[in-house]
């Protein structure tokens, strides 16, 4: 197993430092040497192109490696990002995230209809693999559904042809990856209309789909971690290692905003070895599996995110690396 860090446990709404000061470039060079200083070698990207909403328009035009115009006007190029990146002793990027939930809040900043939603989902993950292609990343990994709760706002309670017309665009991008080398992989989480059952059936859809089991995700909605490791063994790419201690008691997988609910429990993810999804014993039934592809860990919303990078980094250099 290869052990490597996702940007994504930085995030602008819930973590410190200021918002204005974790968008600027000198907080990411300097995180990502700290990234490297605990251990890691590999890093996740997160990445978005929409502008509409105010936020993704600040983040879009910030130091945050997140796209390919960030890459280009802060970086110079993605060359010279790549180079930086070594410099700072990281080797690879290993994957590249695209959230189906993005494509959505676009949505809502246009006013637009359900149409405009497919058309800006497949502008994410087409521009997506276009952004790992540059970097030379190993993998896209794509979150294939929108929150429960603006499904249920937009599209009301029929879903065939949404499942149809998501599937349709994960074959094509599947296709394009295939061309371009690239892994591709879909993503669970306990909000998405794939989850359980239907991320099963979602990765037969199409040649090339891998599974990105999140372990944290798996755990809020009752599936057992095991099963999932064993079932798609042959087919796991980019495991998700993220902990949490939370019950979803409230329907809040149904609702918008499930990770930061505002009724029952308020937190959702902890970090890593702090929480009920047993990440060790996930280690040790990847490693009988003979699993050597990357894990990507995160202590996902963390509070403090300098804290929350040296635990992690003790936490994968003292528990899973010696398992």
């Amino acid at each position: 197993m290869k052990f490597g860090c996702s940007l994504e446990m930085v995030n602008v709404l819930v973590s410190g430092p200021g918002a204005f000061n974790r968008q600027s470039k000198k907080f990411w060079t300097d995180y990502i040497k700290y990234i490297s200083a605990v251990g890691f070698q590999g890093i996740e990207l997160p990445f978005w192109c929409f502008s509409s909403d105010a936020m993704a328009f600040e983040t879009g035009r910030s130091g945050i490696p997140c796209n390919q115009t960030a890459i280009k006007e802060k970086y110079s190029s993605p060359e010279g990002f790549l180079e930086f990146l070594r410099e700072a002793g990281i080797e690879t990027v290993v994957s590249v995230h695209v959230n189906a939930n993005d494509a959505m809040l676009e949505l809502a900043a246009l006013q637009g209809d359900t149409d405009t939603y497919y058309s800006l989902l497949e502008q994410l993950c087409m521009e997506g693999l276009e952004h790992a292609c540059s970097l030379k990343a190993e993998g896209l990994i794509v979150s294939p559904s929108p929150e429960l709760g603006w499904l249920y706002r937009y599209f009301g309670d029929d879903f065939e042809e949404f499942e149809q017309r998501t599937v349709d665009i994960l074959q094509r991008t599947a296709k394009c990856a295939r061309e371009k080398q690239i892994l591709f992989a879909c993503k669970n989480e306990f909000w998405s209309y794939f989850h359980q059952e239907k991320i099963r059936w979602l990765t037969e859809q199409a040649e090339g789909i891998s599974f990105c089991p999140d372990l944290a995700h798996l755990k809020i909605a009752g599936v057992s971690a095991a099963d999932i490791l064993d079932e798609y063994r042959d087919n796991l790419k980019f495991i998700k290692f993220n902990d949490t201690a939370f019950k979803d008691l409230v329907g809040n997988a149904e609702r918008i905003n499930a990770e930061l609910p505002v009724e029952g429990a308020q937190k959702v993810f902890c970090d890593c070895g702090e929480g009920d999804a047993d990440l060790i014993k996930a280690a040790e039934q990847l490693k009988r599996n003979g699993f050597d592809g990357w894990v990507i860990c995160e202590n996902k919303n963390t509070l403090d995110v300098y804290k929350g990078l040296l635990k992690l980094g003790w936490f994968v250099n003292n528990r899973l690396k010696n398992v």
